[in-house]
């Protein structure tokens, strides 16, 4: 789970080359790292030229893997501009990983549903990704793709926090069903946690 510059496409998010971020991973002794821009693909090509040059000089390990992803804005199904409610409604974070071609051009099609009906609103464009997006692209043919929980941004870590607040037990069974479907939807072994080291109270709890 990492952004580079590509993610700026509509916001700011990161200063990072995408050589930077494969030759740091490597130097740190990681067996891999994911580019994960905020829903923009467009940095693909270059990680993939990237990884292939950088292993043809000896620069990263040949098992080294330059992962394919995408951080998707997850949010409920029919979400629009016109029935956007502000005390309800969130774009949730989610990170999309392929395993292999097939399940990159999964996460294409996805990341194609979600520009053909993205909208402004204040004065940014929203991206959305529906539940239905994934029921009807990956669950009819799992194993391609890894879904992973994100940051503190994402829904499962947002209600941890409201729940470590509330202990409504309502909210935490809602939590666990939520975390089953995504585990029906992606398939055994394919939907993960994400932890974060951090020194932040938030995402202690969250982990």
């Amino acid at each position: 789970h990492s952004h580079s510059h590509y993610s700026n496409i509509r916001l700011i998010d990161a200063i990072n080359k995408p050589k930077d971020l494969i030759l740091k991973a490597a130097e740190l002794g990681l067996a891999g790292i994911a580019l994960t821009d905020h829903e923009a693909l467009c940095g693909h090509v270059e990680w993939l030229q990237l990884e292939e040059n950088f292993k043809k000089e000896g620069k990263i390990p040949q098992d080294f893997k330059c992962i394919l992803g995408n951080e998707i804005y997850l949010v409920r199904n029919g979400l629009n501009a016109d029935n956007f409610n502000k005390d309800f409604d969130r774009y949730y974070h989610f990170i999309l990983l392929a395993k292999d071609a097939i399940g990159h051009q999964q996460i294409g099609e996805i990341s194609t549903r979600a520009w053909h009906r993205s909208y402004m609103a204040r004065g940014m464009r929203r991206v959305p990704t529906y539940y239905q997006d994934l029921i009807d692209i990956i669950q009819p043919n799992q194993g391609h793709v890894i879904g992973c929980t994100a940051c503190l941004g994402g829904a499962l870590p947002t209600q941890l926090l409201k729940y470590h607040q509330t202990k409504d037990e309502v909210l935490y069974d809602k939590i666990t069903r939520w975390a089953d479907q995504m585990e029906w939807i992606f398939g055994a072994d394919n939907f993960f946690l994400e932890l974060q080291p951090s020194e932040s109270k938030e995402q202690t709890l969250a982990n």
